[in-house]
C-alpha cells in the first residue's frame, strides 16, 4: 500500500480507503455489526488506513460500527460528514430521497460532539458537510465555523463531500475556486471525468493564485444538480493529472464512485439485469451497452499492464497528485485484495494518461446507442 500526505497534518493516508456505507446503510446488502467489522478489520491488514463515514449511515451506525476498531487501532485516520439532521428527522420523507439537513454553526458543533462520543475519539481527520448546496458553501460563518473546529483540535481538514448524484457542478467550481476547500469529496472515474476535472482546474488555478472565471457562474446556484458537463469557462486543453501546485500542497480530493457504479469492475454483460431495488436498474440501458463497449476500448492498456480493469480504474486516479484516497464500493475480502493488490504497480505513466484522455474526448470511440421503437399500427 502507497500512503498520501493530508496536506496540513503529519498523517500518510492510504490511496485506498475504505468508505463504511456499503456496510452500514442496508443500500448495498444487509450486514451484521460483526460482519461490517471483520470486513473493516480485513481492510486494516492489507494496509489501508483510511475509513470514511457520515453520521447519517444508519442513523450513526456508520460510527458506532467503528468504535471497537479504533479502540484497537487508535491511528487510524477517519473522516465523517455531517449536515442531515436524522436526529429530529429519524424516518426519510415519503416520496424524498434526502433528510432535512441542518447546516448552521449550532447545528454542525452538536453532530461534531455526537460524532466524537459514537466514534470513541477527540478529533476526526477530515470533517465534511455532506452534500451541500452552494448557498451554504457560499456563507461565511460555515467556513468560520469548521476553522474554529480545526483551531480547537477537534477536526484536521474538511471540505464538501459532493452529492448525492453525480454533478454537483456549482458546489465543486464554487467551493475549489472561491474558498479553496482543503479536501473536497466528488464522484470521478475514467468513464465520468466531468465535472470532476473541472473542480480539479479550479483547484489548480485557486491555488496558484488565479480567478477562476467559472465562480460567478457557480454563484448564481442555476446549474442543475445532475448536470455532468463542464462550464463554458472550463479549459478543455487541461489534463487533470498534471496539477503541480496542487502537487505542492494545495487542495485534494477524495473519490467515490471510482468504478462507474460497477460498470469499471468488468463483470457487466449485456444480459446482466439487476434487482428493483438496486439503483441501477434506474439506469437507462445506453448506460449499460455503451458502458461495455468502454470498457472493451480499455482491455489492451489493461493487458499491457498485466491488471484487471478494476485495478486500472485505480491506477488512473492514483496519477493524479491531487487525489489524497480512492473509496470504492468494497463488499468482500476477494473485491478488497483485488482493489488493494492495485498498490503493486505504479500508477498509469503520462504516455497511458494521454491515451485514456484522447478515448474520453472520442467518447470511447463507441457505438450510440438508440433506444428501439415499438412499432405500431396505423
Amino acid at each position: 500500500m502507497r500512503y498520501r500526505k493530508l496536506h496540513g497534518t503529519d498523517l500518510d493516508v492510504s490511496e485506498l480507503g475504505f468508505g463504511t456505507w456499503t456496510v452500514s446503510t442496508g443500500w448495498w446488502g444487509t450486514y451484521t455489526d460483526e460482519q461490517a467489522q471483520t470486513i473493516i478489520r480485513k481492510a486494516l491488514d492489507y494496509g489501508i488506513n483510511y475509513i470514511d463515514t457520515a453520521d447519517a449511515y444508519g442513523n450513526g451506525r456508520g460510527e458506532t460500527i467503528l468504535a471497537p476498531i479504533l479502540a484497537d487501532h487508535p491511528d487510524l485516520i477517519v473522516g465523517t460528514k455531517f449536515g442531515y439532521d436524522f436526529y429530529n428527522n429519524p424516518e426519510r420523507p415519503r416520496g424524498q430521497r434526502e433528510l432535512p439537513q441542518d447546516m448552521s454553526p449550532k447545528f454542525v458543533r452538536f453532530a461534531l460532539e455526537q460524532s466524537l462520543k459514537r466514534l470513541g475519539v477527540d478529533h476526526i481527520a477530515i470533517y465534511q458537510p455532506h452534500n451541500p448546496r452552494v448557498v451554504t458553501l457560499m456563507e461565511d460563518e460555515h467556513w468560520e465555523m469548521l476553522e474554529a473546529l480545526k483551531a480547537e483540535g477537534k477536526i484536521l481538514a474538511y471540505g464538501p463531500s459532493l452529492g448525492p448524484a453525480i454533478g454537483w457542478r456549482d458546489e465543486g467550481v464554487y467551493g475549489c475556486a472561491a474558498r479553496k476547500a482543503p479536501v473536497t469529496q466528488m464522484i470521478y472515474n475514467m468513464l465520468e471525468q466531468d465535472p470532476g476535472r473541472e473542480f480539479i482546474l479550479a483547484a489548480e488555478l485557486a491555488q496558484r493564485g488565479e480567478r477562476y472565471a467559472g465562480i460567478d457562474e457557480a454563484s448564481r446556484g442555476e446549474a442543475s444538480k445532475k448536470l455532468c458537463v463542464p462550464s463554458d469557462s472550463f479549459d478543455h486543453t487541461f489534463k487533470p493529472w498534471l496539477t503541480p501546485a496542487l502537487a505542492a500542497g494545495g487542495p485534494q480530493f477524495l473519490i467515490r464512485v471510482t468504478h462507474s457504479s460497477g460498470m469499471l469492475e468488468g463483470k457487466y454483460t449485456i444480459d446482466t439485469k439487476f434487482d428493483e431495488s438496486d439503483h441501477r436498474s434506474h439506469r437507462p440501458r445506453s448506460w449499460m451497452v455503451e458502458g461495455i463497449q468502454k470498457v472493451d476500448r480499455l482491455k489492451a492498456l489493461c493487458n499491457a499492464r498485466g491488471v484487471t480493469i478494476g485495478q486500472l480504474a485505480l491506477l488512473w486516479l492514483y496519477a493524479h497528485p491531487s487525489v489524497l484516497s480512492a473509496l470504492p464500493n468494497i463488499y468482500d475480502d476477494e473485491q478488497m485484495r483485488e482493489f488493494a493488490s492495485a498498490s503493486e504497480h505504479p500508477p498509469l505513466t503520462d504516455a497511458e494518461m494521454e491515451q485514456v484522455d484522447e478515448l474520453y474526448r472520442r467518447n470511447y470511440d463507441i457505438t450510440p446507442y438508440v433506444e428501439e421503437m415499438a412499432a405500431t399500427s396505423a
